[in-house]
């Protein structure tokens, strides 16, 4: 089995880099870390490699970490960053050996973005000693969720709720994180607990004809700020761009697509800061 070439352009929150993912809905189904492995070490298209390494971080199958470290020594430097970030999310004491390495001989500041942050994401926080009492409700930071409005007027309700929603949908996994809506919003804050906004909307979203192909691209804006001053403290961005046919339906499933990856890599970028607060 061999990876479609054809693929999904993404930037990673917050860098300019171009990235490369395979369409969720054409290339995660029915992939196998074999096939995966083969196309990320031997595929001459450095868009394909790309795709796999990104795509063996997303099965989350620890039978990738070996295939991901000779990765790190990819010619290419989007592939060495992306076979980073899945290390990252595989873990595992080979991993981070391997991006312990990398940082030693990496040059590029990019490539070694991804492998500090997917470093922090490996190492284990100290349980903490015996004698300490942790009281799990001080721990806890509570987010309210704003309205995702406004932004390009090509974006209808479903898209910016699908946004709005992956976001939630992701720093919900975080334990200490608590989503809080409705009355319960009054109290947040109160008693020297963290608590936070998080708002954005869509910036861009258009389809642009390539040859028989549409491309639809999209940029996404995501805002933190501290709760109830509302001081912004965080803005993060990602974009993509998705190809797929003329169609109407092609087309909504493209946009569809361009916001879920977008708003994939803003989750990451997310789920990283509100770890550092406790999250």
């Amino acid at each position: 089995m061999r990876v479609p070439r054809w693929g999904l352009l993404a930037l990673a929150a917050g860098l300019s880099t171009v990235l490369l993912l395979g369409s969720p809905r054409a290339a995660v189904a029915g992939n196998k870390v074999d096939d995966l492995s083969s196309a990320l070490l031997n595929d001459p298209s450095f868009k394909v490699r790309t795709q796999a390494a990104l795509l063996l971080g997303k099965l989350g199958e620890k039978a990738g970490v070996e295939p991901l470290i000779k990765g790190l020594a990819d010619e290419n430097k989007t592939v060495r960053a992306m076979a980073a970030q899945s290390l990252g999310k595989l873990g595992g004491d080979a991993a981070m050996v391997a991006l312990k390495n990398l940082l030693q001989r990496e040059s590029d500041t990019f490539v070694r973005s991804q492998a500090e942050k997917a470093l922090a994401a490996i190492v284990p926080v100290k349980p903490p000693q015996p004698d300490q009492k942790i009281d799990a409700k001080d721990r806890k930071v509570y987010l309210k969720f704003g309205p995702f409005t406004g932004g390009s007027k090509a974006a209808d309700a479903n898209l910016l709720g699908l946004l709005r929603n992956s976001l939630r949908q992701s720093l919900e996994k975080l334990p200490n994180i608590t989503v809080v809506e409705g009355t319960e919003e009054k109290s947040m804050g109160k008693g020297g607990r963290p608590a936070f906004l998080v708002d954005g909307n869509v910036l861009k979203l258009q389809d642009t004809e390539t040859g028989s192909a549409l491309e639809t691209s999209c940029e996404v804006k995501v805002m933190v700020a501290r709760w109830p001053s509302r001081s912004v403290i965080l803005w993060t961005s990602a974009g993509a761009a998705v190809q797929g046919g003329k169609r109407d339906r092609d087309k909504q499933n493209a946009r569809h697509d361009c916001i879920e990856a977008s708003a994939g890599q803003l989750g990451d970028s997310l789920v990283g800061y509100f770890k550092s607060q406790g999250g």
